[in-house]
Parts: C-alpha cells; sequence; structure tokens
C-alpha cells in the first residue's frame, strides 16, 4: 500500500486569500486589532500554528496557548461563512487524477497540510475533495512543517502496523513540501501551481516536478513501483 498525502493550497485548490481575511478578522473581532498587515505575513509552506504565532506576536499580544486558541477558534469560524463567499477553485487536473487514484486498491489517499484539521476539512467539504482522502494531518500541533511530516509518517507506521518500509510520496507546491517529504523517507511531487517557482523547487531537490497535475507524468511517479523508500526509522 502506497500513501500519497496532498498539500491543500495552491496543489489541490486556491481560495483567493479567503485565509488571510478571515484571519483578520478575527483578530479585530477578538483582540481589537484593526487592519492588521496580513500582506506582510508569508503564507505558504507553514503550518497554522506558527502563523498564528506570529501574528500575534507581531500584534505585541502574548503568544500563549489562551491567546492562540482564541484567535483559532475565531478564525475557524470566519473561515467556514467566508468559504461559502469566495470565488475559489479547485486546480486543472485534480479531480481526474483523484478520481483515477481512488479506485486503486494500492494507493491510499491522506491530506497533509499547514492549515488546522478542521479548516482543511472545510476546504475539501467546499470544493467537494472530502470524500477522497481517508485521514488529514494538520499543522496544529508543530510550527516547524517538517515536525508535522515525521508526525505524520509515525501515523502512518501506526496505522499500516508497519516499520519496515514507509511506501509514500508527498504531493506539493513549496519547498518546505519538498523538505518535508524528504524528512519523513518521502519522496516529493512538486506542482507548479503554488506560490513557488519551477527553480526553487529545483533547488529543493523535488524528486519530480510538473507544470499540474494533468500531465501523465504525474501519474506515472505517483505509482510507479520504483518509488519506494526506506522508513528514516530503521536508519537511525
Amino acid at each position: 500500500m502506497r500513501t500519497l498525502f496532498f498539500d491543500i493550497d495552491g496543489t489541490l485548490l486556491v481560495t483567493q486569500n479567503a485565509g488571510s481575511q478571515a484571519l483578520a478578522v478575527a483578530m479585530e473581532q477578538e483582540f481589537g486589532v484593526e487592519e492588521f498587515p496580513m500582506a506582510s505575513i508569508r503564507f505558504g509552506g507553514r503550518t497554522d500554528r506558527d502563523l498564528v504565532g506570529e501574528i500575534l506576536s507581531r500584534a505585541g499580544l502574548e503568544v500563549g496557548e489562551e491567546n492562540r486558541g482564541r484567535l483559532r477558534r475565531s478564525y475557524t469560524v470566519l473561515l467556514r461563512e467566508s468559504l461559502q463567499q469566495v470565488e475559489g477553485r479547485v486546480l486543472p487536473g485534480v479531480i481526474e487524477i483523484l478520481d483515477t487514484l481512488h479506485t486503486l486498491p494500492q494507493i491510499s489517499l491522506a491530506v497533509m497540510t499547514g492549515n488546522f484539521p478542521e479548516t482543511a476539512r472545510y476546504k475539501l467539504q467546499r470544493f467537494r475533495l472530502e470524500g477522497f482522502f481517508e485521514w488529514v494531518v494538520g499543522g496544529d500541533l508543530d510550527e516547524v512543517r517538517c515536525d508535522m511530516a515525521r508526525r505524520a509518517g509515525s501515523q502512518l507506521d501506526r496505522r499500516r502496523n508497519s516499520t519496515l518500509v514507509r511506501d509514500a510520496i508527498v504531493i506539493g507546491d513549496t519547498p518546505n513540501d519538498v523538505r518535508c517529504a524528504h524528512s519523513m523517507g518521502a519522496k516529493c511531487l512538486a506542482v507548479c501551481t503554488g506560490s513557488a517557482t519551477r527553480e526553487e523547487l529545483e533547488i529543493a531537490k523535488a524528486d519530480e516536478i510538473v507544470e499540474d497535475l494533468r500531465e501523465e507524468t504525474a501519474f506515472r511517479f505517483l505509482t510507479q513501483q520504483s518509488a519506494r523508500t526506506a522508513n528514516p526509522s530503521m536508519n537511525s
């Protein structure tokens, strides 16, 4: 069984900045911070836990669990509402490749995203993608995205009851997705549909790069038998 971990934003879909807008409104509603400069925050390839911490810090607020929780809860409610209004879209080739991969008995589909698990599910529901995926690993516990990836790898080992071989591929659109894949002993298919350029993905040493998921190369790479990689836990 091979597990494919898909990123969401920039890989499966785009939401026209619904997340940053909802965070700005949440900061005003919860903490009275008006017109927070979200444009100055780099969102791509990060976890929501990391982003929430930076936003609170820049606003001069205590970066503790209470404030993190307040902002997370408010943001979650606002994002769910705003997703119904934005003109986001599923990216090219996504529906077609998921439709095919979903039918293959040797393939398991999962999501590994920097989004909070609940907001990840809202996005998948909004664009009718949730039914393709067995489980979601989100960015609620780790500030460093590679730590999230290693946690996903450990969860995968427990789910598969195997510590010998981890057969997984990460599909993402940023250099951080590439680093995540390699940190958990997986390969990475990088797509040029997000915030990173092909050159940046090449520098990060993505195992395969495609313009979007319509390319036949993407399907071949995700299903080829030679993609198996050793579990890094066996080499430590």
